[in-house]
């Protein structure tokens, strides 16, 4: 799957928040707007992140190794071990990252990465179950949650009432809007905080955790990505 940019917007943040969402999850809340607007969910990420002391981190990677097949790459900075948890007739596929540094100075890192290419409400029960067993397994409180979903074409889109009834849906404030027309391709870049998630990021003291990258190619095709509290690429 093609993986979204992690854009300029990282090297801006000047603090981080990081606490458990108020209940129903972000990429809940997203999916479930998509398709009450009748667009498809084409692709959807959760990614969860901590830094871990090494006895833990061991722990966690020796388990991984008993479970899963993985693979290791080295290069002068770090060991990377990854392993896949994908099963044959379900909808949600799991990738874990153990990243181990080599310089002392640095924590070593789990990244677990929930992943897939469609929404409904059998996709978000196994996701639920998913979510909530690696959380209470591998996680604690210090964690920071990552989400984004794909959507694409349709009316509502090109008109813009899907950007408005997400805006309104969000009660989205601070918004701060960045436009791409370097290109044939016209990008669209809409940041703002919304009181639904708890997870921000702080620019310039501003809190900021949506971000909505519109795309339009000149063929009328039209793909909407919606993150929070970034779009984030892990890989």
């Amino acid at each position: 799957m093609k993986r979204m940019l992690l854009i300029s917007i990282l090297f801006m943040i000047t603090s981080v928040a990081s606490v458990q969402g108020k209940g129903i999850s972000e990429i809940e809340q997203l999916a479930d707007f998509v398709t009450d607007q009748q667009l498809p969910v084409k692709e959807w990420q959760v990614i969860t992140k901590e830094k871990l002391n090494g006895s833990s981190i061991n722990k966690i990677l020796n388990e991984l190794k008993n479970s899963y097949k993985g693979s290791r790459i080295e290069n002068e900075n770090i060991i990377k071990f990854q392993f896949r948890d994908t099963h044959k007739g379900k909808s949600v596929n799991v990738t874990y990252n153990v990243i181990l540094p080599k310089m002392k100075e640095s924590y070593p890192e789990l990244t677990v990465v929930i992943e897939g290419n469609t929404w409904n409400q059998e996709i978000k029960s196994e996701y639920q179950s998913v979510i909530h067993s690696i959380l209470s397994k591998y996680f604690t409180s210090n964690k920071r949650i990552f989400s984004w979903l794909k959507t694409e074409s349709g009316g509502i889109i090109h008109n813009g009432v899907f950007e408005k009834e997400l805006m309104n849906f969000l009660n989205l404030q601070h918004t701060k809007t960045q436009l791409d027309t370097t290109t044939n391709i016209e990008r669209k870049y809409i940041y703002g905080y919304t009181e639904k998630w708890d997870e921000k990021i702080t620019i310039e003291e501003i809190p900021t955790n949506v971000q909505i990258a519109i795309t339009q190619e000149k063929n009328g095709h039209t793909e909407v990505t919606l993150g929070t509290p970034i779009l984030i690429n892990e890989y």
